[in-house]
Parts: C-alpha cells; structure tokens; sequence
C-alpha cells in the first residue's frame, strides 16, 4: 500500500498492483502474440534482454501493471491500470483481464515528459502522455518496466518534449544569482571573464 497526495486536496490510498498478474481476454491475447509474458526483468537478466529487444525491436512492444492519474469531472483520481503499447498503439486497460480497453491512443500522436513528477510517490517511477484527448500520469512499479515503457514508446514513434522553463530576463549566467552551500547568494556576474564549469551536484 502506498499513499498519493492528490495536489494537496487530500492523500488516498493506493494498492500497488502485482507486478505480473495472472493475464486473460484481451491482455492474454495480445501477449501471446509477441511470445507470452515477460519474466522477472527486476532480476533476471535474459528476462530483460528479451523484454529489451520487443520494446525497441518491429513492434515496439511493452506491458506492466501501472498506476494511471487522470481528471475526473471534480478533481484528480488514481487508479491502478493493466497497459500495453504495441504497433504504434497504447491500449489501456481496467485490469489484466478485461475483454476491451479503457482507451486506445495512437503513440505518435503523444507527447511525452519523464521524470519525478511532483503528484508521484517515492518509489514510483513516472512519465506523463499529453494527447489530443487530455492528459495523463502513468507511474511504471519499477525502474525496469520505466526504461522499457521508454524504450517502447520511442520506438513507437512519441514526441518527447522538453518541459517549457521561464527564465524570465535572463540571457547568460551572469545574469544569475547563485546559493552556496553556508546560504549565502552570490552574484555570478563577479565570475565574468574568468573560466566557469557548470555542475549539477547533490549537496544532500
């Protein structure tokens, strides 16, 4: 079990969903046409490699469990989902034994942002997919099934999209102010003319 905070309304919770479960109607159709489940990929090497080369291989293929956020018609819901993109096409499902999709998107008509999102859980591993129809935030159950989802989503044709950041006036470094580790802010315009290396470092 974990709890979600649903943007500071209230915090539900949320059962995580088994990582391979029992598949029948459409997901055990589906799955079968590319070879059948996928194995352990958290632990097993050839699991993964396999489950690797359907991702980026002719029918950029991929298949978890996910924990899906999407707008109700009053506020943000989760709720745990059985999802599958093959051939181009994302089908979401209610669970993995449901005899039709929930929805079906074409792939390349998606536009996709990775990353810890702020609506996420520690442990939760997410991207959110924008579409003519709305959007959505999908949290994969692991690191694994996140660079497959990935993988099978680039294959298949998303637009990855680089978040927008308003930078306001600043047109160099030097416009900024930089806080070192004591607090204190520096001005970067004293560094001008001298040779400076950018880093992202963790001070935690």
């Amino acid at each position: 079990m974990g709890y979600i905070s649903l943007a500071g309304l209230r915090s539900v919770e949320i059962a995580k969903p088994a990582n391979d479960p029992p598949l029948g109607g459409m997901p055990a159709t589906l799955v079968e046409s590319v070879g059948g489940t996928l194995g352990d990929i958290a632990h097993d090497a050839k699991a993964l490699e396999r489950a690797q080369a359907l991702a980026t291989g002719e029918h950029s293929t991929t298949f978890s469990p996910l924990l899906m956020r999407y707008s109700s018609c009053f506020r943000w819901q989760w709720r745990a989902v059985w999802a599958m993109i093959i051939d181009g096409k994302l089908h979401v499902f209610a669970n993995s034994t449901a005899s039709s999709p929930l929805r079906t998107l074409m792939v390349s008509d998606c536009e996709c942002e990775v990353g810890e999102r702020e609506e996420c859980k520690t442990d939760y591993y997410c991207f959110r997919l924008q579409h003519s129809y709305g959007q959505a935030t999908f949290c994969a159950l692991n690191s694994k099934s996140l660079l497959l989802w990935l993988q099978a989503l680039q294959s298949g044709g998303v637009k990855y999209e680089d978040p927008v950041i308003d930078l306001g006036d600043v047109k160099s470094l030097f416009d900024m102010n930089a806080t070192l580790l004591s607090g204190e802010e520096i001005e970067m315009e004293r560094y001008r003319g001298c040779v400076c290396l950018v880093v992202n470092g963790a001070s935690k």
